[in-house]
């Protein structure tokens, strides 16, 4: 390298950054099958059934059913067959997903027959998540070069601090690995080749209430007003191997990127249920829920360790870092709308199937302009939208469909066999990237705030998700039990970083790494009536 620039080793910079993108907000959209063992069983197709306590979540209307009261909890076993063990997060995991109650009561009404109120905990996405890849590289090709794009693109802040605007493209300054040449052009390393790993954990906890109506054993109304938790932790660990101009020899760099998120939110849904004849066993349903208002806030951590030294250097490699303070956003996630059809035969088979649609045109994210304790109701009295990652929502995200069907058999006095299926649409496009130069191609010019200020370089492209299910389940008097095995199985592109041409055009250079996200689940509920 030919900067001369003394730098402090491992030095953490602390900076109010909004780091937000589309693959997060997806991830905070998308939702796992989870619930009791009897709704697992089924696929998740109990809308128009109903009388599940995991309908809360997706069809309130499903709890007016209930004509006893009704408690349950639900314990899952997560395994993910190719995973590894890394930052102590193993194949298998234990989840605690569901405990909610319902009390049924009686109304001695001719017609209202039942008005039922209940509440339900349960985890609407296990955000545990492991890959790890590693490929050649070819010319040109190299995280080093994306942090010389960042800092040709955004420059420096106009404050005189001399930080570089990317906190990528900065890190990467300090560190040594990218440089100008005479003409002021930031220029990268050669890589012969990379690998990468990466660990999600977390969750997102759904705590819901419902108060829900049956007219003549006929007409079921439903709402649920839902409170959410969220835990999001990310750790990843990148590296590659550079090659010294002048010998060939090769070097290691690595980079480490550390994210945490947590944050609440909060909505509403609205189900109905109706048998249109009444001495028919023909039902339908419909379901409609508003976007989930999220306020999140985020602290991020990277670090480089590169093989690359000032002057007057007393070690052979330099370490750079930067640590955000925490930053805080609002995510607003789509509308989703559901209709089901349901059916039972002489009173020892059930069927139901379903839709289900998610549309993305709605979502946004949204920043603070400022907090006045003495003008503000809160911190988003005065915010904007981020113009940017809205264009990359509407640009990349597919509007997302789910398919659900499911089918219980009593195959003997009180025992009773269950399968189903659950099919989700793709949620991004097959061209999508994590773009970091929204504005380049807009006419409105909108780079994207968090995308800018992001600390990591990876995105995964995840593909339709595919699972199966079988579940079995006991009745008594009062106690009862269920347990329920799924599969899932879901195709990603992993992208360790981008390399655009000088135009900037949204084709990643780098080629893809592709995966199955294979899962598999055992649920199981104990339950008492009463």
């Amino acid at each position: 390298m030919k900067r001369h620039h003394i730098i402090f080793a491992a030095m953490l910079l602390a900076m109010p950054l909004a780091a937000q993108d589309i693959y997060k907000v997806e991830s905070f959209t998308s939702s796992d099958l989870i619930g009791t063992a009897r709704y697992v069983g089924m696929g998740g197709a109990m809308n128009a059934l109903g009388a599940d306590l995991s309908t809360i979540h997706t069809n309130p209307a499903g709890i007016g059913m209930f004509r006893r009261s009704d408690a349950s909890a639900t314990l899952t076993m997560n395994i993910t067959p190719g995973a590894e063990n890394f930052a102590d997060i193993g194949k298998t995991r234990m989840s605690f997903d569901q405990m909610g109650f319902v009390y049924s009561y009686d109304s001695n009404s001719p017609h209202l027959k039942y008005v039922n109120f209940a509440m339900n905990y349960q985890k609407t996405k296990n955000l545990k998540n492991y890959f790890g890849i590693a490929a050649p590289l070819g010319p040109g090709l190299s995280q080093s070069w994306q942090m010389a794009q960042l800092a040709d693109y955004y420059g420096q802040w106009d404050d005189g601090s001399g930080d570089w605007v990317s906190p990528i493209a900065h890190t990467g300054w300090n560190s040594y690995m990218i440089d100008q040449d005479a003409n002021g052009v930031f220029l990268g390393c050669d890589a012969n080749d990379y690998f990468m790993r990466k660990v999600q954990h977390g969750g997102i906890q759904d705590f819901d209430f419902n108060v829900s109506f049956n007219w003549d054993n006929q007409w079921y109304l439903g709402l649920t007003l839902g409170a959410y938790n969220i835990d999001w932790n990310s750790y990843l660990l990148y590296g590659e191997n550079l090659i010294n101009d002048a010998d060939g020899t090769l070097h290691p760099y690595s980079m480490i990127n550390d994210e945490k998120i947590t944050g609440s939110g909060f909505d509403m849904k609205l189900g109905f249920i109706g048998r249109p004849i009444e001495d028919n066993p023909f039902r339908f349903g419909l379901s409609i829920a508003t976007p989930t208002w999220y306020d999140l806030t985020g602290n991020n951590i990277l670090t480089m360790d590169s093989p690359f030294i000032g002057p007057n250097a007393d070690s052979d490699h330099t370490v750079s870092g930067m640590r955000t303070g925490d930053f805080d956003y609002r995510v607003t996630t789509p509308w989703t709308f559901g209709i089901s059809l349901a059916t039972t035969f002489e009173n020892f088979l059930a069927i139901d199937a379903e839709y289900e649609y998610k549309d993305y045109s709605g979502a946004s994210v949204r920043y603070s302009d400022g907090y006045n304790p003495w003008y503000d109701s809160d911190m988003y009295s005065h915010s904007h939208r981020d113009q940017g990652l809205v264009d990359e929502i509407n640009r990349y995200m597919n509007g997302v469909s789910t398919f659900r069907v499911g089918t219980e058999l009593r195959f003997a006095e009180g025992a009773y066999l269950r399968a189903g299926y659950n099919y989700v649409s793709k949620p991004f496009k097959d061209d999508a990237v994590l773009n970091f130069y929204t504005g380049y191609d807009n006419i409105g010019n909108n780079d994207s705030e968090g995308v800018i200020n992001t600390t990591g370089t990876d995105y995964v492209n995840l593909g339709a998700t595919n699972r199966l299910t079988l579940g079995l389940g006991f009745r008594g008097k009062h106690f009862y039990g269920d347990v329920a095995y799924q599969y899932q199985t879901q195709a990603a592109d992993v992208y360790a970083f981008q390399n655009f041409d000088q135009d900037f055009t949204r084709e990643n250079l780098l080629p893809k790494q592709s995966l199955d996200l294979e899962r598999h689940a055992i649920t199981l509920t104990l339950g008492y009536k009463f």
